[in-house]
């Protein structure tokens, strides 16, 4: 008897039913490779058994599926199934296979670095034992515990989202970053334990587990593909959800823990850490666009084992059909696979395409900083040599192209509709205008606004602003503090949301130290006017007369001492009185004439003038008096804070901001415009804003301010252009925020590129030399 084709008896089938067509997976478990077989392909590899001819083979299948075939195509496919080792007798290639299967498929250095696998291991036993002691555990009343559990745990975290969101700055925390790290990976590691648990329970056998850099992203993985020899979808789904919803569990209980612990203590961090870290990564599994548990829910949805691949695959095939025109024979594939294939590429390519360029423009500017021009060209250089392969490949493709050019060439049709297309594109390049926009991300504040807040230095401080096209900002200062005893008082004269004009007084300021000041200041003024008013003044009739006859009294008095001291003087020369009646009548004398000269000054001094000199001191101290008192009396009116705008109040909430008066019938917005683009301003230019809190508004403003110098924003240079945008039903109301495009005209797509180019080569460059 010869020896015919002989079907492998240790190859692992499963049955699936999908859109009513039965397909049958077939798991090679020496190479761990996995096929999909339709009905008349899987029934045709059954009849190798060794015994049956090819002819034979074609006959029954014939009889069975009513198809014409023959013996030569039988023993085509039987040649297919030697190369993919299904058969008995290829010994030599399944040893190669064997010896292969550790290392993986080698692609270009740029696709191994895309996915590193750094370190794996077969779970083996430790699986066992731990799906041993999960088995009791899985049964639907731990499930509706574990459903309860999720449900108050996402209730608490959507009842308190703002403390769960993630802080830069307790990111760059020491023990933040331990925290972080450890959480992360033992979350990780629960995940995939989660879906290799499941898979086991379900019979699936798990083949590796282990860590890998996928996209330059941490991940950890386990060899799922048994799951699709499972015949029921829901036990494939089952173990792609089982990681998330381990994950989500202990989301749950994090948050149930932070909850019923006192806030700041380590538990109670701990626990916020670790939820913050269970939602971050469940966000990034379910990415679909990698192969990581997102990927493997959508292709358990649409029931396509290695969607990504087939997905390129018929992308490819159809870019070199329908775009390239290239003689290739279409795939194989049903209309809802061609419309999930394209899709799913389309998205995939662009969602790579952006990361790795991510990536790569995050990695030049660190070299350009760190390197300059040199850095840059290391960059080219090792670009070149990671994507060596890919470059070659690319230069065969273009050469495969460039000769199947030459043979369409000779179809007046296709290169009709080659020059066409080649037209149109130069067309849409250089001649259709593209709008030339320049945006930035803003926040919405008042055109004006005067802000009172108590500094930390104990100073009424009034902040002004107006912004628009009439710039102005200042601040005035008050002394609110005191080295002697006093009472100070700030009363609020208006309520939250009450409209204001300017001039209106919104507070004032009580002080009893400045009222007691005040009043003995002006009482030394009124003192000192009394006294220069005295001084001015001419003296009285009544005064006068009196100071003449005191002064008329004191010379008959003086005159009648005079006879009194001649006739003792007479009786002395007689030997009739003494000596001593000679003293005693002249001192009495003296004392008359000193008495009648102090009379005659005194009528003297109240008929004279005042003396320029006295009055000149005590005006000299009546205007520093008056300085002094205005100087109290601005005090005391500075005390009266008036509104120096029209507006509407805003009582501040915190420890500083006392109000705010704040004009928003017209808005401001400050866009950041790079010292690139900043020539491309201009003033009364339309500008075009959205904010997140109205997503489906669109306002319209107009340039009204370009300042003359940048600022450093995000270290980075910008000029904030100054936008301001109408608002009379304020729908724009202060610290909303969103993003505004000016509108500088248009340009080809041409001239957009050429001109960043240009500025680029004509600076960046010229200063690496």
């Amino acid at each position: 008897m010869a020896d015919y084709a002989k079907l492998r008896s240790d190859l692992v089938s499963s049955s699936t039913v999908i859109e009513g067509a039965t397909l049958h997976n077939v798991k090679d478990p020496v190479t761990g490779s996995y096929f999909r077989l339709r009905e008349p392909e899987y029934w045709l590899i059954q009849q190798l058994d060794g015994d049956t001819s090819c002819d034979e083979i074609a006959a029954r299948f014939v009889g069975k599926f009513g198809l014409d075939i023959t013996a030569e195509a039988v023993e085509q496919f039987v040649v297919t199934l030697e190369k993919l080792f299904f058969l008995e007798g290829s010994r030599s290639e399944q040893a190669i296979s064997r010896r292969s299967y550790p290392r993986e498929e080698r692609g270009s250095l740029f696709s191994r670095l895309l996915f590193i696998k750094v370190k794996a291991f077969k779970p083996g036993r430790f699986l066992e034992r731990l799906t041993t002691l999960y088995r009791p555990f899985h049964n639907r009343y731990v499930f509706a515990c574990q459903l309860a559990l999720i449900a108050l745990g996402l209730a608490i975290l959507f009842a308190n989202a703002g403390t769960f969101t993630i802080s830069l700055i307790e990111v760059f925390n020491l023990g933040s970053i331990v925290t972080i790290v450890v959480a992360f990976f033992v979350f990780v590691a629960v995940h995939e334990f989660a879906h290799a648990v499941i898979c086991r329970l379900h019979g699936g056998e798990v083949r590796e587990m282990g860590f890998l850099l996928l996209y330059f992203q941490p991940c950890f993985y386990s060899d799922l593909s048994d799951a699709w020899l499972f015949e029921k979808k829901r036990h494939r789904l089952a173990v792609t959800w089982a990681g998330p919803y381990c994950q989500l569990v202990l989301l749950a209980a994090a948050v149930i823990i932070w909850r019923v612990t006192v806030i700041g203590t380590p538990v109670n961090e701990l626990a916020r850490i670790v939820a913050i870290v269970s939602w971050v990564t469940m966000l990034f599994n379910f990415n679909p666009l990698i192969k990581l548990d997102g990927y493997y829910l959508l292709s358990d949805a649409v029931d396509i084992p290695n969607l990504r691949r087939k997905s390129f695959a018929y992308f490819g095939n159809v870019w070199k059909r329908r775009i390239l025109g290239w003689p290739v024979d279409p795939l194989s594939v049903r209309s809802r696979e061609k419309r999930i294939f394209l899709l799913y590429a389309v998205f995939a390519v662009a969602y790579s395409t952006f990361l790795i360029a991510y990536v790569l423009t995050l990695v030049g500017q660190f070299l350009l900083a760190k390197l300059g021009g040199a850095g840059l060209l290391l960059l080219i250089v090792a670009l070149l040599f990671t994507l060596r392969s890919n470059i070659a490949a690319l230069a065969r493709g273009t050469a495969e192209h460039v000769k199947q050019m030459r043979k369409m060439i000779k179809s007046p049709l296709r290169l009709t509709v080659y020059l066409v297309l080649a037209l149109a594109v130069v067309a849409v390049l250089i001649f259709l205008p593209f709008s030339r926009r320049v945006t930035g991300e803003v926040v919405v504040r008042p055109i004006a606004e005067c802000t009172l807040l108590l500094n930390e230095l104990g100073l009424l401080e009034t902040r002004f602003r107006r912004g628009g096209d009439d710039t102005e900002k200042r601040t005035t200062y008050l002394q609110m503090t005191t080295t002697e005893m006093a009472s100070l008082e700030l009363v609020g004269l208006v309520k939250d949301g009450q409209s204001v004009a300017t001039g209106d007084t919104v507070a004032v300021l009580i002080s009893n130290q400045v009222v007691r000041e005040i009043a003995a200041q002006t009482s030394v003024l009124e003192r000192l006017e009394s006294e220069l008013a005295l001084l001015r003044a001419p003296p009285r009739k009544e005064e006068v007369a009196e100071a003449d006859a005191d002064l008329a009294a004191a010379e008959t008095n003086v005159a009648q001492l005079k006879r009194d001291q001649t006739r003792v003087r007479e009786l002395s020369d007689k030997n009739l009185s003494t000596a001593t009646d000679m003293e005693t009548a002249q001192s009495v004398l003296e004392i008359a004439q000193a008495e009648r000269a102090s009379r005659q000054a005194r009528l003297e001094l109240l008929k004279a003038p005042p003396k320029p000199e006295a009055v000149a001191m005590l005006e000299a101290d009546i205007e520093r008096q008056k300085g002094k008192l205005s100087f109290l009396k601005s005090q005391q009116a500075a005390q009266s804070i008036r509104a120096p705008i029209s507006g509407t109040v805003v009582i501040g909430h915190g420890s500083d901001e006392i109000l705010s008066i704040v004009n928003d019938v017209v808005v401001e917005l400050l866009v950041p415009v790079s010292d690139f683009d900043i020539g491309l301003i201009e003033l009364e230019q339309d500008v075009r804003i959205k904010v997140r809190t109205h997503p489906g508004e669109l306002f319209f403003g107009r340039v009204a301010h370009i300042p003359g110098t940048a600022e450093l924003l995000d270290q980075r240079t910008s000029f904030l252009v100054s936008v301001t945008v109408d608002n009379p039903d304020r729908r724009l109301r202060k610290g909303m925020t969103g993003y505004a495009k000016i509108e500088t005209g248009s340009s080809s797509l041409v001239g957009l590129v050429l001109r960043r180019i240009t500025s680029y080569v004509r600076v960046e460059f010229w200063s690496w030399w």
